[in-house]
């Protein structure tokens, strides 16, 4: 594969309950209406993690975050294309 196709930004967020999360931990209730509210703003990501879709984190590249195990921001890829000037 060439690196347009391996390489290309994918908007990333931060963990559902961390501190940039905006609702906190997960209520234990599953069954109440604050369950509901908190569920609808958080979903799994292909990482098999947690994530609140009000906390972005910008665009990553996934095969370099991949590759080193941890996010690997877009700006920080070297086979992302050279910017317009």
């Amino acid at each position: 594969m060439n690196a347009s196709t391996e390489h290309k930004p994918e908007a990333w967020f931060w963990e559902a309950a961390s501190e940039h999360c905006p609702h906190g931990p997960e209520p234990e209730d599953d069954t109440s209406t604050a369950w509901d509210q908190w569920s609808d703003r958080h979903c799994w990501s292909p990482q098999d993690v947690q994530i609140c879709l009000d906390a972005p984190m910008g665009d990553h590249c996934p095969e370099c975050s991949a590759d080193h195990n941890g996010p690997v921001a877009w700006a920080d890829c070297p086979q992302r294309p050279a910017a317009s000037v």
